[in-house]
């Protein structure tokens, strides 16, 4: 919001100020506004350009926000890109962890089935050996 409210601010003021310092090639505000939108768009169509030191300068401080302005917004639209990708790759993940806890516990539980079987034929051997010394 910041980034928005500074670039409108410069091309209020910046048609102003060409308006008024520009030279003759801005007879009016229109003119001037237009001028400050082709720059700050970086659009740049030529048909209309300061004549003057000062005015050149504002249009190079229009021109210098005009590019953060639109290095901000491609910024802030791939990082909105690369998070959507970073949410989905954890979410993915997260259902492959589940999936995979999920087959551990039930490996787990096979096993300790397996062992108990195990244990019960133990026992089952154990009584059977002394039954047969007695």
């Amino acid at each position: 919001m910041l980034s928005i409210a500074v670039t409108l601010a410069v091309v209020v003021i910046g048609s102003i100020v060409i308006w008024l310092f520009g030279g003759k090639a801005y007879p009016d505000l229109g003119t001037a506004v237009w001028f400050t939108l082709q720059t700050i768009t970086t659009v740049g169509y030529g048909d209309v350009t300061p004549d003057t030191g000062f005015g050149r300068v504002v249009a190079g401080v229009v021109m210098i926000v005009a590019i953060g302005f639109t290095t901000i917004v491609t910024a802030l639209i791939t990082s909105t890109f690369v998070e959507a990708a970073q949410r989905e790759r954890r979410e993915h993940s997260a259902a492959e962890d589940r999936a995979r806890d999920d087959r551990i516990h039930a490996r787990i539980g096979e096993l300790g089935d397996q062992l108990a079987s195990i244990e019960s034929r133990l026992d089952q051997l154990g009584s059977s050996g002394r039954d047969q010394e007695a």
